[in-house]
């Protein structure tokens, strides 16, 4: 009894401790080790159903570590917190039953090697169950990114967001394939650590072992790549574009809005217009600075103006021949913009399709728009929406535990948008295309990628993460986000009501490879939940290549899924056929 207790403890302290690899906390490096506290449980259950009881372990691992990380949840609902603990949890058990069942290296008894034969098959078998679990592991978090609508946040390669280097792969893999890699060393070193014990018992210690050697060659050879990488995208050619955006920091508790809508405008109004002076100011104190009289300084407005997602507390109704118009304080406000200067203005704010948006058949969006001031209006419909944020399924029961678990009753939902076709602006004097997403959007990377064509492109995301207050769920959401930008090698232009503002590289910094400032708004104290604007340069590839990623997905994940199912298979029928050889 007392021994099961402590391996519950003990799969429960090993989900905890890799909550500690993510915001607030930051210890990324904890990644590598966690699954030293798992894997032995998992590999040591014993009796019948294994699999089931590996699952236990691994769902209660999860929960140790979901109850933690999606804690800022909790700020808008906490029941609706640990009901999405306790299913996400779920991935963990199915890989728990996979590692306690089918992939148990620990279920053959060790055996001395004494020839290098031997040896080479010993580590060729370590080798392949931590590629097994490893490749598991990533197809789970596949799965995870998109069943029941999806929610892939927090995969194990997230934490690479604190190591760029490593985090370059992404092209290849995604940010998913980037989680084989620590769950590879640990079940290699796991199974090394046994062994070097077996050895140490048998009194035959051997110093190299090929399989830990290899998996340790295997993160220098991807260390070694990422820096190549890492210093090479930057140096592309490239067009250089500017963007003013603007945060206001509007606080809100679930989706009430505590401002104002007169309040809201003016605030934006006044940050944006404020942020034009200072274009001026910067140009007035280079002339200052010039050696000649007769060199002209050129004044260098911004490219795009962008405020965030759902900024106007109004709506744009599209007309019969295709056009957005909204009402005339809507219209003013562009108009007010448009007379700053000639730059294309970018915001996210609610489309309606139909003469009312209360009618229950009128399809609502939450949509990205860009207004040119030349009468050129394109907008994004959001394709990706939030279940429970942004609808909720046409069950009665939803809708009563969302009103009791925030106590506020939820409106009309979302129509969900069906194209992918890029929108285009012109930056620099060049045509460049736009690849939009809405608040959560820029966390799917199956989404994003969707809108990759040959050619300059720039994400754009107007988010809003305020419904979670000034909670780490702002930054978790960031450090997801950045990664489109390694996966697509596309830079990312962010602006956020409450949450992280700022430009992305190509290799996921916040850094201008150039000025080597940080492009980011935070205030003095280094908090994002701040009031004001950012004037940025962002570099946008004139080239715009398809990265391996862009082409083909979660290719790797999806192999990872596919060769544990045929394992799973395969062991079924093989031990099928053992017992059927030994009861003839």
């Amino acid at each position: 009894m007392m021994v099961n207790f402590l391996k519950i403890l003990v799969a429960v302290l090993s989900g905890i401790v890799l909550a500690f690899s993510f915001a607030p906390f930051d210890e990324a490096w904890v990644v590598w080790g966690w699954m030293w506290l798992l894997l032995p449980l998992l590999w040591t259950v014993s009796g019948k159903r294994r699999s089931l009881k590996g699952f236990g372990l691994a769902w209660l691992a999860g929960m140790g570590f979901w109850v933690i990380n999606l804690k800022w949840l909790g700020t808008v609902t906490w029941p609706g917190a640990l009901a999405l603990s306790a299913y996400l949890s779920a991935y963990f058990g199915f890989f728990g039953a996979f590692a306690a069942g089918s992939v148990n290296p620990w279920r053959v008894k060790y055996e001395r090697v004494k020839t290098i034969r031997d040896r080479a098959k010993q580590s060729l078998r370590s080798l392949g169950s931590a590629a097994l679990l490893a490749g598991f592991w990533c197809g789970l978090e596949w799965v995870r990114g998109w069943l029941m609508t999806g929610f892939g946040w927090n995969g194990l390669g997230v934490t690479f967001a604190k190591n760029l280097i490593l985090a370059q792969n992404a092209e290849y893999v995604g940010v998913i394939g980037l989680s084989f890699l620590p769950v590879f060393l640990s079940a290699v070193a796991v199974q090394t650590a046994r062994r070097f014990y077996q050895q140490f018992r048998a009194n035959e210690v051997k110093v190299l072992h090929w399989d830990f050697a290899t998996a340790l060659l295997l993160i220098m050879l991807s260390f070694t790549w990422g820096t190549i990488r890492l210093s090479s995208v930057t140096n592309e050619p490239k067009i250089e574009g500017r963007v003013l955006m603007v945060q206001q920091d509007i606080p809100q508790f679930a989706d009430k809005i505590l401002w104002e809508p007169s309040k809201i405008v003016e605030g934006f109004e006044e940050l944006t217009a404020d942020g034009i002076e200072e274009v001026f100011r910067e140009s007035a104190e280079a002339a200052q600075e010039t050696e000649s009289e007769e060199e002209i300084v050129e004044i260098r407005m911004p490219d795009l103006v962008i405020w965030p997602e759902a900024c106007l507390p109004a709506y744009l109704h599209e007309q019969e021949n295709g056009s957005m118009v909204g009402g005339p304080k809507v219209e003013s406000v562009f108009e007010y913009i448009h007379s700053l200067g000639d730059f294309t203005f970018v915001l996210g704010m609610s489309e309606v399709r139909g003469e009312t948006a209360v009618d229950p058949e009128v399809d609502v969006y939450n949509s990205l728009i860009m207004d040119d001031g030349n009468g050129g209006r394109q907008s994004y419909q959001k394709n990706h929406l939030v279940i429970l944020g942004e609808f909720i399924p046409d069950l009665p029961f939803l809708h009563d535990l969302y009103l009791q678990t925030t106590g506020v009753e939820f409106g009309k939902g979302l129509s969900r948008g069906t194209t992918f076709e890029p929108l285009e602006v012109d930056i620099g004097g060049q045509p460049v295309g736009v690849i939009p997403s809405v608040c959560f959007e820029d966390t799917v990377p199956r989404l994003t990628r969707k809108f990759v064509r040959h050619g300059p492109q720039v994400l754009v995301n107007v988010t809003n993460d305020g419904w979670f207050q000034e909670s780490e769920g702002s930054l978790q959401h960031f450090r997801n986000a950045l990664f489109r930008s390694i996966e697509l090698r596309r830079p990312t232009v962010r602006c956020a009501n409450r949450g992280v503002t700022g430009v992305v590289t190509l290799a996921g910094s916040l850094v201008d490879p150039y000025s080597k400032k940080m492009r980011h708004l935070v205030n003095e104290s280094g908090s994002y939940f701040h009031r004001g604007y950012l004037l940025a340069t962002v570099y946008i590839p004139s080239e715009g290549e398809i990265t391996l990623y862009a082409a083909f997905g979660d290719w790797f994940a999806v192999s990872g899924l596919i060769a544990g199912f045929l394992w799973v298979v395969a062991s079924f029928f093989s031990k099928k056929s053992k017992i059927e050889k030994r009861e003839g």
